[in-house]
């Protein structure tokens, strides 16, 4: 059986990167957003509490934000990090494919319509390396048939050009 994984998953480096901050920025702001609104919502109200034995009265704002703050942080950087390996794999899913088929496109651009432009079963872009790889073929098709008439029509050719010597 053929182990189809790519071993290396920054194929596409500068967009895999813009990729991945994109979505770290977009959990930071969640985060920085729930803290900013939960201590503006809070702002106006007083809690009671018990410090070092004394009762103390706070606002509610001034109470939860250390507290929120410490979790926000926590679970802004574990998601954080869930958001990086998602969409590591997320872009590789992209990336890849657009590698591959943009070294085929080379490779017909060079002349070579011989191999098949294939990417793996769960890459996105099936659909478009498969319009891709009918392209190459009905070019293939089209050089052969143009090679194929250019044989028919060469000696004929030949010999009007013989006779206008």
């Amino acid at each position: 059986m053929q182990d189809n994984r790519r071993k290396k998953y920054l194929i596409d480096t500068d967009f895999q990167v813009k990729f991945i901050i994109k979505f770290c920025l977009l959990v930071i702001t969640a985060s920085a957003l729930t803290a900013g609104l939960a201590y503006y919502f809070n702002k106006g109200t007083n809690t009671v509490a018990f410090e070092n034995l004394r009762v103390v009265v706070k606002s509610t704002s001034d109470f939860i934000f250390p507290i929120m703050l410490q979790i926000l942080v926590i679970v802004t950087a574990v998601v954080g990090i869930a958001a990086v390996i998602v969409t590591l794999f997320a872009s590789h899913r992209i990336a890849g494919p657009l590698y591959r088929i943009k070294m085929e496109m080379k490779k017909i651009k060079n002349g070579n319509l011989s191999s098949a432009i294939k990417i793996r079963a769960l890459d996105q872009l099936q659909v478009f390396a498969g319009e891709c790889d009918e392209a190459r073929v009905s070019l293939k098709d089209s050089v052969g048939l143009m090679k194929k008439q250019w044989n028919i029509l060469k000696p004929s050719l030949c010999v009007l050009a013989n006779k206008s010597q």
